[in-house]
């Protein structure tokens, strides 16, 4: 069953003789439709045709451009237009809940109210373009909706509100990813993002050179070695620790080293710190020291600073090590600290048949005798996990094991060492004298400044 109310109207472009009143009353009925269409409550459809005359008639096109050359189209209301092509402007094809904006946008009345709820209403469907139409409104209708200010990007700045990118683009900033830098901090990203490309290129090569010497081909070990010790570039750094570094060959971990002092760079000394701290061999833990250089040492000495509340104490020692060589004041302070450090230790402790012990949820542990068996603190103050194997008969009875976590508080001759070095001053290991006398050090000199 048809519409009630449909009904056909064409509008027909006029020719050069017929009467002007006609023409003027066709183009106001077709002003007359689009009034309907913006005006209806159920406006949902989403086409819209621009009249050259300056009118809209919305609704949905529902056979396009006729072979007559008319575009047919349907109305809210159920009626049907067929306008001539050379009417048209232009023809758009909106989403429904843009025309529904439209419909909403023409009945509100103009206060900060409405035009709040509005805005709400496009910020809930996605409408962002017509939601910030509506906010700046609010604003010119009430300057001191704080909300509406703020939605719109804007900021309190001596005593009126100002666009916030506006302000510090002023201020000698620049907007990356949402977020205002400078424009310094700016060129080290766009520089990283280089570096990262020429790093990958750098893994690349170095695999396929460090695979050559151990691969079937033993002429190429020669060139491998070749093309290893003559890279130059700061980005390789990267790619040397992670096939280089770690290969158990001493003569391998050297050329890392060597190839790390040359290129130089803070990717470098990242890498020569890493060593120095955590290689099993004290020849290339010197060296890598030694390689850092004077110009990367504050970079350096931050790592090794970060390294004296490591887990192990054997790291913590070197890392004191390495400050006392580095030379440098500002490490002090975390070098009183780490005089005495307290570490756990796993250890699997033999606990006799005739002896009883009890075990605390610390890993404290107490016996009937008064100290921890010898073995198993020897054990632990060289650095081995187990205590040693004692010899017992084949019929012996065999002990009871127990894993124990052992606390032991170490006093670090390192750390004294180089607090010794520093200062010329040796309270032992005292941290309470060293810090009061550290203290009273600053207040009468002032700020510390340069190397001791």
């Amino acid at each position: 069953m048809s519409h009630p109310y449909s009904y056909q109207i064409s509008l027909h472009l006029l020719s050069a003789g017929a009467r002007q009143p006609h023409r003027r009353y066709l183009f106001t009925v077709a002003l007359t439709l689009a009034g309907w269409s913006l005006i209806a409550p159920n406006a949902a459809k989403g086409d819209l045709v621009k009249l050259l005359n300056g009118g809209e008639v919305r609704g949905k096109i529902t056979a396009g451009i006729g072979s007559e050359g008319n575009i047919h189209l349907q109305s809210m209301t159920g009626a049907t237009i067929v306008i001539e092509s050379e009417q048209v402007q232009f023809v758009t094809t909106r989403p429904d809940i843009v025309e529904e904006y439209e419909s909403r946008s023409r009945r509100i009345k103009d206060d900060a109210e409405a035009h709040w709820e509005l805005a709400e209403w496009c910020r809930q469907r996605g409408l962002l373009p017509q939601r910030e139409h509506h906010l700046r409104r609010v604003t010119e209708l009430n300057p001191d909706n704080d909300k509406a200010q703020s939605l719109l990007g804007r900021v309190w700045h001596q005593g009126q509100w100002v666009d916030k990118d506006e302000l510090m683009t002023s201020q000698g900033y620049v907007k990356y990813k949402n977020k205002y830098i400078t424009p310094q901090e700016l060129e080290v990203i766009e520089n990283t993002a280089d570096e990262l490309e020429r790093e990958r290129g750098w893994f690349q090569k170095i695999k396929l050179w460090y695979g050559w010497l151990d691969g079937q081909h033993e002429n190429r070990r020669p060139q491998g070695l070749t093309n290893l010790a003559a890279i130059n570039d700061p980005n390789a750094a990267p790619a040397v620790m992670k096939f280089l570094s770690t290969d158990p060959r001493i003569d391998i971990r050297e050329l890392a080293v060597k190839i790390l002092v040359r290129t130089s760079g803070p990717k470098a000394t990242t890498g020569l710190v890493k060593i120095a701290l955590f290689d099993e061999s004290l020849v290339i833990r010197t060296q890598a020291l030694d390689g850092i250089g004077h110009d990367y040492a504050e970079r350096a000495q931050n790592a090794f600073v970060k390294a004296l509340k490591h887990e192990s104490n054997a790291i913590v020692c070197r890392a004191a090590n390495a400050l006392g060589q580095i030379g440098d004041k500002s490490s002090i302070a975390p070098l009183i600290e780490a005089l005495i450090t307290v570490h756990h230790y796993q250890v699997a402790m033999d606990i006799p048949n005739n002896q009883t012990y009890s075990f605390s949820t610390d890993g404290n542990f107490s016996s009937n005798t008064p100290a921890v068996p010898l073995g198993v603190m020897e054990a632990v103050r060289a650095g081995r996990l187990l205590p040693p194997v004692f010899a017992q008969s084949p019929d012996a009875p065999q002990p009871l094991k127990k894993m124990v976590t052992v606390r032991i508080e170490h006093s670090n001759v390192e750390a004294l060492t180089a607090l010794s070095k520093l200062t010329q001053q040796n309270f032992g290991f005292d941290k309470r004298t060293w810090s009061l006398w550290w203290s009273a050090e600053k207040n009468a000199s002032g700020k510390l400044k340069g190397k001791g």
